[in-house]
C-alpha cells in the first residue's frame, strides 16, 4: 500500500472557483510522496462533483464529503483520515508555489523538527509581497522559540496553519484538535495546542505559501465580524487567550512571561 510521507489536508465549502488551481498546485509538488486529503463541507455548489473527478485521476487525492459543520470541523475531519509522517493545511482558495512542500519537509528532516514555520507571499491581484518574521534558519528547542513567540502571538506567521510543518504523531499521540465554534482563531488555538508538546521548531525564509488576501474570503469576513459583533469578539479572544496562557503554564513558562502574555489580548490580530 501507498505511504505518504506528507498527508495534506484541505477544508473546502463552495470552493468551485478555486479549488482546481490550489489542487493542481498541489499535485505539482516535486520529491515528496502524499496523499491530499480534501474534506468537503457539505458546499451546495460543483464542488463535491469536481472533487470526484479529479480524485479519478489522481490516486493521491481522497475527497471526504460531510455535512456542513464549519472549517474546524472538516480538519478534525481531515486529520482522522491521515496517514502521513507530516501534515500540512491548505486553504482552498489559496495555492503553492513550486518547491513548497519539498522546502519544508527538508528542513523537518535535517533537523528532526517536529514544526517547521516558513515565509509566505501575500498576494493581493497581480501583487505579491513577500512575508518573514524571522529571517534565519534556525533550529531551536519550543522553550526557545516560545520566546520569540511571545511578542508576535497574534501575527499571521506565528497564527495561521498554512506556513507550517506538522509532525503527525504529536498531533494523534496527544489528540490535538481544532475547536469547533470558534468564528476565527481556531487555527491559533491549534498551534498553541501543538506546541505544548513540540520538541523542536525550525525556521525558513523560503516562502512556501501564496495567500491570496480576498476582500470576499474568510479573513475578511472574519474581521468584519470582530466590528459588527464587538461582544462575541472579546469572548473568541478571551478564549484564545486561555489558549496561549495554558501553553506557557504547561511547558513551565508562565511564571516568566505572564507579566508580558496578557498584552496578546490587545494586539490587531491581522498583522504581519
Amino acid at each position: 500500500m501507498f505511504q505518504p510521507v506528507v498527508s495534506v489536508v484541505i477544508p473546502v465549502y463552495n470552493g468551485e472557483k478555486a479549488i482546481q488551481a490550489c489542487l493542481q498546485s498541489v499535485q505539482a509538488q516535486q520529491g515528496v510522496e502524499m496523499e491530499i486529503i480534501v474534506v468537503d463541507d457539505g458546499s451546495t455548489d460543483a464542488t463535491w462533483s469536481i472533487l470526484q473527478q479529479l480524485a479519478q485521476k489522481d490516486e493521491r487525492i481522497l475527497p471526504i464529503h460531510q455535512e456542513n459543520g464549519g472549517v474546524s470541523a472538516a480538519r478534525n475531519r481531515g486529520l482522522q483520515a491521515c496517514r502521513g509522517e507530516y501534515i500540512r493545511f491548505v486553504d482552498a482558495d489559496d495555492v503553492l508555489p513550486e518547491g513548497s512542500m519539498l522546502a519544508l519537509l527538508e528542513k523537518a528532516r535535517q533537523n528532526g523538527s517536529d514544526l517547521v514555520i516558513a515565509g509566505y507571499n501575500e498576494v493581493v491581484g497581480p501583487m505579491r509581497s513577500p512575508r518573514c518574521l524571522r529571517k534565519c534558519e534556525s533550529t531551536m528547542s519550543c522553550d526557545e522559540m516560545l520566546k520569540h513567540f511571545n511578542p508576535w502571538s497574534n501575527s499571521f506567521y506565528y497564527g495561521v496553519l498554512w506556513n507550517k510543518l506538522f509532525r503527525r504523531s504529536i498531533i494523534e499521540e496527544n489528540q490535538v484538535r481544532f475547536i469547533s465554534g470558534l468564528h476565527w482563531g481556531e487555527d491559533f488555538a491549534f498551534v498553541c495546542r501543538y506546541l505544548v508538546k513540540a520538541q523542536r521548531v525550525s525556521y525558513t525564509q523560503a516562502l512556501v505559501y501564496d495567500y491570496q488576501r480576498n476582500p470576499k474570503g474568510m479573513t475578511i469576513k472574519q474581521f468584519l465580524s470582530c466590528i459588527s459583533h464587538p461582544l462575541a469578539n472579546c469572548r473568541i479572544k478571551w478564549q484564545l487567550f486561555q489558549e496561549l496562557k495554558k501553553l506557557y503554564v504547561q511547558r513551565g513558562l508562565y511564571a516568566k512571561y505572564r507579566w508580558t502574555l496578557w498584552i496578546y489580548l490587545f494586539r490587531a490580530t491581522l498583522t504581519n
